[in-house]
């Protein structure tokens, strides 16, 4: 059980300098640090998981991004949105001047990397390198020609989000009688929600389109303490009525019966958000020219009257990090259909608890007084009985999502969840990935209120 729960596990510490993982090639020094590490892990369920992970380095401004894709209809939507997304949102964050230079820099043939991405060494074929790279160009120059007005980070997140998407779309539309339309296709059929976390200093923004989410951990202050959830997302689905009068009102009244149908979109589709997915986008004439060209008429969706039915406009929250917010954690909804915001937000706090077991007693400072020794024993004492199997809270959070039962943690069950012949899993439970993003309570406790 340990061994496959541990498979995909990573672990990264950004706080201080001896990760070289981060350090190596960037081009601004990280100025802020109020992450100190990130959990991170995947368990599939589908064969090859649908879900994506991201992680990386803003390498021209300070910030961090982090992102939780969850496919459907195939694995390539996720996979592309996750490889290319970073660089349209920190293209998106660069000073103007910084930009043109970016971009004059790439026109004579000079790349310039916009991100470090961690863990990822994977890379496209070079046919759809080639395109890919020209529509992140033609989106920097699009940045360079438009009005001049005062930063926005939540226009900036939007609008990255929605040129990604329409550079999806197009790509398609101009090489269909390229050799890489098969695989530009298969993207466009399938889809991904995203959510996408950018962490500077004290601040916190979330892009979310779709149904993974982002759950505040909060320690609560004074005596007794315990832990709160603060939920900075909603699901785009069925089950959030506002969402549901969106989408109706958006189409005449004469396709109610239609648009939302047995709790998905046009009967077919859960999320009311997402990459990809033109069927739910293109009119009917390009579905025809297109779609059943190439993939059958099967594949054209019956009541498409009144097209784009689908958006990839994400929805945008800021939150400013404060000492007693300890971490976020950023989940597919594998993980939020096992498991609620609070639940796992307080078993993580608790794991947080424990995780201070394994390692070596260490004094915050050389002139400490016996009695504060013999209290920081005793609290970790206290947390001995907390002591997790795991050293990664991601992991620790699955082995509970999967295996927790009012008895406290079933091994039984567990093993008989990881099991599953691949042909029946997915029945029982979806791929779950997840982020956990720890925060540095000592920089946020001196972080000056005007950064």
């Amino acid at each position: 059980v340990t061994q496959i729960l541990r498979q995909n596990e990573g672990v990264v510490q950004v706080s201080g300098v001896g990760d070289q993982e981060w350090v190596s090639g960037e081009i601004v020094p990280a100025a802020t640090y109020s992450i100190d590490s990130i959990d991170s892990n995947q368990l599939a369920s589908n064969s090859p998981t649908e879900d994506k992970l991201a992680s990386a380095r803003c390498l021209h401004t300070t910030g961090y991004l982090f992102g939780v894709f969850d496919g459907h209809g195939g694995p390539e939507c996720s996979q592309v949105v996750a490889k290319r997304l970073f660089d349209y949102v920190a293209a998106s964050l660069l000073p103007r001047a910084e930009l043109r230079r970016v971009v004059s820099e790439w026109k004579a043939g000079c790349p310039v990397p916009l991100t470090m991405v961690y863990n990822d060494p994977s890379q496209f074929v070079s046919e759809l390198q080639e395109i890919y790279e020209a529509s992140l160009m033609r989106y920097c120059d699009n940045l360079l020609n438009s009005i001049t007005q005062d930063f926005s980070m939540e226009e900036a997140l939007i609008g990255a989000f929605l040129q990604l998407d329409s550079d999806l779309s197009r790509e398609v539309l101009e090489n269909q009688h390229s050799s890489v339309l098969e695989p530009l296709l298969r993207v466009a059929v399938s889809g991904s929600v995203a959510c996408v976390a950018h962490v500077d200093g004290p601040h916190l923004h979330i892009a979310n389109a779709g149904d993974c989410g982002a759950v505040l951990g909060i320690q609560r202050q004074g005596a007794g303490g315990g832990w709160q959830a603060l939920r900075l997302t909603n699901d785009h689905s069925w089950e959030n009525s506002s969402e549901v009068d969106r989408v109706l009102s958006e189409h005449p009244p004469s396709e109610a019966d239609y648009v939302v149908r047995n709790q998905r979109l046009l009967g077919m589709l859960m999320p009311f958000r997402a990459f990809g997915d033109f069927r739910f986008k293109w009119d009917r004439d390009t579905q025809v020219n297109v779609i059943q060209r190439y993939a059958g008429p099967n594949n054209i969706i019956p009541h498409c009257l009144t097209p784009p039915y689908l958006t990839a406009l994400p929805e945008v929250s800021y939150h400013r990090l404060r000492p007693y917010d300890k971490f976020l954690l950023m989940a597919s909804d594998g993980l939020w259909e096992c498991m609620s915001a609070l639940n796992s937000v307080t078993l993580i706090g608790e794991y947080m608890s424990g995780r201070q077991t394994l390692q070596p007693v260490r004094f915050p400072r050389q002139a400490i007084t016996l009695r504060e020794i013999a209290h920081l024993l005793e609290q970790r004492q206290k947390g001995l009985c907390l002591k997790p199997v795991d050293t990664n809270a991601s992991t620790h959070l699955i082995r509970h999502a999967l295996g927790g039962s009012d008895a406290g943690l079933d091994h039984a069950r567990l093993s008989h969840s990881l099991t599953l012949p691949p042909e029946v899993r997915r029945y029982f439970r979806d791929d779950i990935s997840i982020h956990v993003i720890f925060f540095d309570s000592n920089f946020l406790r001196v972080c000056p209120v005007e950064i």
